[in-house]
């Protein structure tokens, strides 16, 4: 036995459920021949290699023979296309990206609330289609009050009662 091989129990196992149902053509070697099949599984897993005997022994496999076991690199070759199917429908789902939920209501409906709030406390609106630049002209040349609030999606300024 050469050291990379192993007998695991449960390839052990599943191979000699194999060679009850589909004996092994021409074998005169029987530790040689286990060697040889240990080897071509060792990285496999026990799970791909029982679907693999398993679907040999029910016949499903369309390429392998139906009357004797197939060769130690050719049930190689299967049980490691099974492991790739194992691996795919074990593989962790991909979670889509899940923006997080949106409140609907445009900034300016919004900014519309805030200011029916502000009129409620008493604020008042002391100008209208105010843009940018007048909003800071209006600062500089003292138009505005202290606390006062300008709205650039309603282009609107808002001034608190006390002024």
């Amino acid at each position: 036995m050469t050291a990379q091989t192993q007998f695991r129990p449960q390839v052990i196992e599943a191979l000699t459920v194999l060679w009850r149902a589909l004996p092994p053509r021409g074998v005169t070697d029987e530790r040689g021949t286990m060697e040889d099949y240990c080897f071509a599984l060792a990285d496999c897993s026990a799970e791909a290699v029982f679907n693999t005997v398993n679907n040999l022994r029910a016949g499903k496999i369309e390429e392998a023979s139906k009357s004797f076991c197939p060769k130690a690199p050719e049930l190689a070759v299967l049980v490691r296309s099974e492991q790739a199917r194992l691996d795919a429908a074990n593989r962790p789902k991909a979670i889509p990206y899940q923006p997080k939920p949106r409140d609907y209501l445009v900034h300016a409906v919004r900014q519309r609330q805030v200011t029916d709030e502000l009129a409620k406390q008493g604020y008042r609106c002391i100008a209208k289609d105010v843009d940018h630049i007048m909003s800071i002209n209006m600062l500089r040349k003292k138009e505005r009050g202290v606390g006062s609030i300008w709205f650039a999606s309603l282009l609107e300024v808002w001034e608190p009662p006390h002024v």
